[in-house]
């Protein structure tokens, strides 16, 4: 007999777990060190696989040196068909996948500092383990986290989950 509690209970975390991907890929905004592949439906010739670069663009056929950094994946899917429609295609569609993201940083008070590839989903306790652990004067509660374009700066909790670029530093403690 089939337990249905049990096949619902599946079907949720699955849900969950679709929905949070769905939700970092929409918010996500691309940037310098972002490896991606762009396709245009039915346009072999109009195709893009590579890194964006540190100036945040990628050079694509066509249109030459295009501005990706700081877009979503959908709105740098708007933006290219937009500029594709220019002129060029009456009704292109554009796809984009990040094939690899950009790494991230932690540096202070860890015993190996440096830049990591980014996994989806890591939490800061983890980056901490897989950066070697903590110093012996590593604070346990002054972590910080810059993130974003603006750099902006937050202090973090081990279960805070880090994204590709963000730059974690681990303070010093006095005591």
């Amino acid at each position: 007999m089939v337990n249905y509690t049990n096949v619902i209970l599946i079907i949720f975390v699955l849900l969950i777990g679709h929905v949070a991907a769905s939700e970092f890929n929409q918010a996500y905004q691309l940037g310098a060190g972002d490896s991606v592949n762009i396709t245009v439906y039915q346009e072999s010739d109009l195709a893009f696989s590579g890194q964006i670069s540190q100036q945040g663009k990628v050079d694509f056929p066509l249109l030459g040196s295009i501005q990706l950094s700081g877009f979503t994946q959908q709105q740098a899917k708007s933006h290219i068909e937009a500029l594709l429609k220019d002129g060029y295609l009456v009704s292109p569609s554009v796809s984009i996948r990040v094939s690899s993201y950009r790494p991230f940083f932690i540096y202070g008070e860890v015993r190996n500092p440096g830049s990591y590839t980014y996994q989806p989903d890591i939490t800061l306790e983890q980056v901490i383990a897989l950066s070697g652990g903590l110093k012996d004067r590593a604070s346990r509660t002054q972590w910080q986290i810059q993130r974003g374009q603006q750099k902006a700066t937050f202090l973090a909790q081990a279960d805070t989950i880090i994204l590709p670029g963000d730059v974690i530093k681990i303070e010093k403690s006095f005591f």
